[in-house]
């Protein structure tokens, strides 16, 4: 079965998009940087941690290069809920809602958010391994994400980008549900990621780019 990656917070969430022209993001080479949080911007050798830090999407050659994560929430199919960190479809729908904290602690990323009737809490965010074509997250074994150089024409690009499995490219996919609007959904396009039904890199609609990471 194809497997695809997607950007995670271990209590479940998702993403979104409008029919554009396909476009591809520069075919960098991803090294990885390191294993723990010393591969992140603002370290902080003392604590161990590094914060605060930003986290957007880059290159995908559209306007949303630039916009910020904001998590979605649903609740599954036989109970529980899903949340995925997702990018929306026009950045003034976040106008006036407080951005997501991000920081690597304990060599993990998180997030700061509201998981429900745990409250506030730091949460660790994964590259999630779900069939290709199912919202279905399981998180068992799921490979935590990491930062990595972009090397491209040989030439060190500036800045981290986040990947997981030797892979910073990920796939932007539009959704538009009843319960959670629109949003544009990652996936990161890594070994077997491809279309079941096709066979190719991408799902009809879908574009590639990447997530950029940067002190904040």
């Amino acid at each position: 079965m194809a497997i695809t990656r997607n950007l995670f917070a271990k209590a479940v969430m998702a993403l979104g998009l409008t029919k554009i022209l396909a476009f591809a993001a520069p075919n960098a080479t991803a090294v990885l940087l390191g294993s723990d949080c010393t591969a992140y911007p603002n370290y902080d050798n003392a604590t161990g941690i590094a914060e605060p830090l930003r986290v957007v999407v880059d290159s995908t050659g559209k306007e949303l290069d630039g916009f910020k994560f904001i998590p979605k929430y649903a609740i599954a199919v036989g109970g529980g809920s899903w949340g995925f960190m997702v990018i929306p479809t026009a950045e003034n729908t976040t106008a006036g809602v407080a951005d997501v904290p991000f920081r690597c602690a304990n060599g993990t990323l998180q997030a700061h958010l509201n998981i429900g009737m745990a409250g506030d809490r730091w949460q660790t965010l994964i590259a999630a391994g779900t069939p290709a074509e199912s919202y279905v997250v399981n998180p068992l074994g799921a490979p935590y994400l990491r930062c990595h150089s972009h090397i491209l024409d040989g030439v060190a690009q500036e800045g981290a980008y986040l990947g997981a499995v030797n892979v910073t490219n990920w796939g932007f996919i539009y959704q538009n549900h009843t319960e959670t609007g629109e949003y544009y959904f990652l996936r990161l396009l890594g070994p077997n990621s491809n279309d079941p039904a096709t066979g190719k890199q991408l799902f009809p609609g879908e574009f590639t780019g990447y997530i950029k990471v940067t002190a904040a």
